[in-house]
């Protein structure tokens, strides 16, 4: 099973010069998961249900075949079946997950004892690493191929706020134009899951989105439903590039309140727990 992901923090440090950017964020995983099976084969195989519109051969699941297969010296010849659930192109990794599931998989079934699956993740895409790393939560940094995972704390429940619009991450990020951060938010909230002190005050103290006001921009539907929210006291979030958003309960019971309050106001919701092993 393949977990989605929420950035508790996002921040943009600055642009790298191989042009990627340099980030600072705080991953956690999150009970919404795609199903993905992988086995040895004759040919290489690759079927998602339902289609994501990547154009034929250039999904992330096939890509990571290539990848391994590359680092393996060997033919890329596998079977890959993946039942998608999480939605496509909503800030929650789903493309990613997958990847690091069929990475994962073809190790084991190849028998890569020992293969550092890192590099292998990073060239398919910059979540990819998060996902092999088994964290359910973690900092990630540079372009996402430095993971620190980070202790979980007791279990912490979102109401999850799913918008039908699909974001493309780099437009988002072409349309950034905020100063860079210092990766301070991050930095914090690293810190108090490290010490063992993440309460949920604390946690909802520090989520973060440097992307938030691209991510509006380029789909006025985010800002509307975080309007809608504010109006009834709730805060949501943002994850990824979004434009799924989330609010942090106090508990389970509280993050069932908010959800039913939102769907009341017309946006589709549903509660989640974080800091599922992948």
């Amino acid at each position: 099973m393949a977990p989605a992901k929420v950035n508790l923090t996002l921040e943009v440090l600055g642009r790298r010069a191989d042009g990627y950017h340099e980030l600072a964020s705080v991953f956690a995983t999150v009970d919404l998961r795609d199903r993905v099976r992988v086995a040895p084969w004759r040919e290489l195989d690759v079927r998602i249900a339902p289609a994501v519109g990547a154009a034929p051969g250039d999904d992330l699941a096939t890509r990571a075949v290539h990848s391994i297969a590359d680092a393996a010296g060997r033919q890329a010849l596998a079977h890959v079946r993946v039942r998608k659930r999480i939605p496509v192109a909503s800030g929650l990794g789903g493309g990613s997950s997958d990847a690091g599931a069929v990475l994962l998989g073809l190790a084991r079934v190849w028998r890569l004892d020992g293969m550092d699956l890192t590099p292998v993740a990073a060239r398919v895409g910059s979540d990819v690493p998060f996902f092999v790393s088994g964290a359910a939560y973690a900092l990630v940094r540079g372009r996402g191929e430095l993971i620190e995972t980070l202790p979980a704390p007791e279990p912490l429940w979102v109401a999850l706020v799913q918008l039908p619009e699909r974001m493309s991450t780099a437009l988002v990020f072409a349309a950034h134009r905020a100063s860079p951060s210092s990766g301070e938010r991050s930095a914090k909230l690293a810190s108090v899951l490290r010490d063992r002190k993440a309460t949920v005050a604390a946690v909802r103290a520090c989520l973060h989105n440097d992307l938030l006001d691209a991510a509006e921009r380029a789909a006025p539907a985010i800002a509307t439903a975080r309007k809608t929210a504010s109006a009834m006291g709730i805060d949501l979030a943002m994850s990824g590039s979004g434009p799924s958003l989330f609010a942090l309960g106090d508990d389970r019971a509280d993050a069932i309140r908010i959800s039913r309050r939102l769907r009341r106001a017309g946006l589709r919701t549903r509660v989640l727990t974080l800091g599922v092993t992948p």
